[in-house]
């Protein structure tokens, strides 16, 4: 699995982020924020964790996976795949750090992952990190409308 650590400012306020990552966890908002994630369920929901079945577009085929969130808020965030049929390899995971700073929300974030529908001979860690950046300018642009 490739690794890697960054950080980035994203240009909205904490509270708007955390409403943002809330708005990840609605079952029917999901679609409108990524479009590729063509179904999700909630499995279960506590204080601290919501569990998730989701079906996700890669390149025309759709694939299913798990994933459990773990957040405390307002400070931080653990996406991590359980099973998975793809994109993501079960154990891939996203750990991200929020913190105030000018202009927005410092982020300091720890990946480990692998993409299982990337040819072997492409490299994992940057395409993990266009992923991610997609991510984040659909998430930038959801809170824009």
């Amino acid at each position: 699995m490739a690794e890697y650590s960054e950080e980035a400012l994203f240009p909205f306020p904490r509270d708007q982020v955390w409403k943002l990552l809330h708005a990840h966890w609605d079952d029917t908002t999901i679609r409108q924020i990524h479009p590729m994630i063509r179904a999700q369920k909630t499995m279960s929901r506590s204080a601290n964790e919501v569990v998730l079945h989701r079906t996700i577009d890669a390149r025309g085929k759709l694939l299913n996976s798990e994933w459990k969130i773990t957040f405390r808020p307002p400070d931080f965030l653990r996406y991590e795949i359980g099973a998975s049929e793809g994109p993501y390899a079960s154990g891939s995971f996203v750990e991200i750090q929020y913190s105030d700073a000018p202009g927005g929300t410092r982020m300091r974030t720890h990946v480990k992952g692998r993409i299982t529908v990337l040819p072997f001979f492409l490299p994992q860690k940057t395409f993990l990190k266009k992923v991610l950046a997609d991510i984040d300018r659909e998430d930038q642009a959801f809170l824009r409308r």
